[in-house]
């Protein structure tokens, strides 16, 4: 092989990796094994029961989730083409190094994909219901590209509520496939209110988190957005009332994990209450990072934070886990 033929490889590799998004679909990865390897595994051992979701349905779930997310982010690219010429246009990728007809495949092909493998998935534990997550999240990724994006806080708030169903939907397929089997469902039915408080607070955490990361983001393209007449909530109520909004939903979350932490303390679980420390610390650098005028740098680190924070909060998990699983 030849320099150039190398160098072209690479250079395909790396524009196919920005337009996916490969960092945030790495930590779709992390969520989804944490909770499988951290959480559920674990809890299953406790019970002295094997797994009722085999490793098979387990990857084929996983595929689902990381292919329809790499889907959603493609297709927003796609319909942000000229906003993106204003916000980042250094990072530009389609129209420019990638056609729009080659995106619009690439994007089918991770939906088809995706959806084929969730209903493999769901078939296989013979629960066709699940399929309706797969299928209503390829739809409101695309909704919310095309149309809800452009409104004011309604875009924000669903891309909240779907980073949230990264987490429900291998807990959904756990509940389902454990109550398919009645003898497992009877050993585990002790530990089942542990899985649902585990699984429903790291559901809210990231649901605030990313809320949080959306708003700072909005205000970051604020630029683009502005000239294309997006009703975002720093267009609208502008950045002072945003920042507001932010930092009362920052404060938020620090309330809520106080409570927890407060729980776990009182229970002697000294190494998961020290590690919430972790996210409190980073929740008050990140009040005191918000900028008063908009910065684009600024925003950019504080965005940065808030992706590091729903992270640390999912690692979390291992920490949890040895606790919360009640004594015989």
């Amino acid at each position: 092989m030849n320099q150039a033929f190398l160098t072209k490889i690479k250079t395909e590799i790396i524009t196919y990796a920005r337009l996916i998004r490969w960092v945030n679909l790495a930590m779709v990865l992390v969520i989804v094994f944490s909770l499988r390897y951290g959480l559920f595994l674990p809890l299953y051992s406790a019970a002295k029961i094997s797994s009722p979701l085999s490793h098979t349905v387990f990857f084929l779930v996983l595929l689902s989730i990381v292919l329809i997310t790499a889907a959603g982010y493609v297709v927003n690219d796609i319909y942000d083409q000229k906003i993106d010429r204003l916000n980042k246009p250094e990072k530009l990728i389609i129209g420019q190094t990638l056609s729009v007809s080659r995106a619009w495949m690439l994007y089918f092909a991770f939906n088809i994909l995706g959806l084929a493998a969730g209903i493999v998935a769901a078939l296989k534990i013979e629960q066709p219901i699940l399929i309706w997550i797969f299928v209503l999240t390829f739809g409101l990724l695309w909704y919310y590209s095309a149309y809800l994006k452009r409104k004011l806080f309604w875009g924000n708030f669903l891309v909240a509520i779907l980073s949230s169903l990264v987490i429900i939907t291998p807990w959904l397929f756990e509940i389902y496939a454990l109550m398919h089997n009645s003898d497992k469902w009877i050993a585990f039915f002790r530990f089942y209110p542990t899985m649902n408080y585990i699984v429903l607070s790291l559901s809210l955490f990231a649901f605030i988190s990313t809320l949080i990361r959306e708003i700072i983001k909005d205000a970051e393209d604020i630029q683009g957005d502005g000239a294309y007449q997006y009703q975002t909530l720093p267009i609208v109520l502008g950045w002072k009332t945003s920042k507001t909004i932010v930092q009362a939903l920052i404060v938020l979350m620090m309330i809520l994990l106080a409570v927890a932490q407060y729980w776990l303390r009182s229970r002697h679980y000294d190494f998961a209450f020290y590690w919430y420390f972790i996210i409190q610390f980073l929740s008050v650098h990140l009040l005191s990072t918000l900028p008063a005028e908009i910065h684009k740098n600024q925003l950019k680190r504080c965005s940065t934070i808030a992706k590091i924070l729903m992270l640390i909060g999912i690692l979390g998990i291992y920490t949890l886990t040895p606790f919360l699983i009640p004594k015989a």
